[in-house]
């Protein structure tokens, strides 16, 4: 995003339904190969409350219902780092795409997946191991997830996306 700032789900997407239950489960009527997927983001992160840096991975996972499962799976990684505030759980993160499978579509990377992108998040964590992740600008939940000592995993709800 050519430094745009995104806040853990990279990409303005419109959401045209809830929480999806399962996998391929958006509708399709008058849509085109991969304009109705179902999407979700998995995050993986180490920080370190001295040093401040943190540092990790963020897969987001598409599911095309127009295609089979082949040629309808479209995942994005990027290789996550930068600073860490302890105390508050702030993240912000400097991403660069480092992986995506083939059968990603070129127009959808191009539009959907920059090279760089800014993530900013705050962690919640609860006394349980459990975590919330929040937007660090405007607090709205993003994902939940589990958080250590030094290291923290999230997943984001399924969402229905017209690309």
């Amino acid at each position: 995003m050519f430094l745009k700032k995104a806040i853990l789900v990279s990409s303005a997407l419109l959401v045209v339904s809830g929480p999806a239950g399962a996998f391929r489960n958006c509708d399709t009527q008058d849509s085109d190969a991969w304009s109705a997927a179902t999407r979700y983001t998995v995050g993986e992160l180490t920080f370190n409350d001295t040093t401040g840096l943190a540092s990790g991975t963020e897969t987001i996972y598409n599911y095309s219902n127009a295609y089979d499962t082949s040629k309808g799976e479209c995942h994005v990684t990027y290789e996550l780092s930068g600073s860490y505030v302890a105390g508050v759980e702030v993240f912000v993160l400097n991403g660069t795409r480092s992986n995506y499978s083939d059968t990603c579509p070129p127009d959808l990377l191009r539009i959907e997946y920059p090279t760089d992108l800014l993530l900013s998040f705050q962690m919640q964590p609860a006394q349980d191991g459990s975590a919330v992740v929040s937007s660090a600008d405007s607090g709205v939940h993003l994902a939940d997830g589990y958080w250590q000592p030094g290291k923290a995993m999230f997943k984001t709800g399924e969402i229905c996306s017209i690309f």
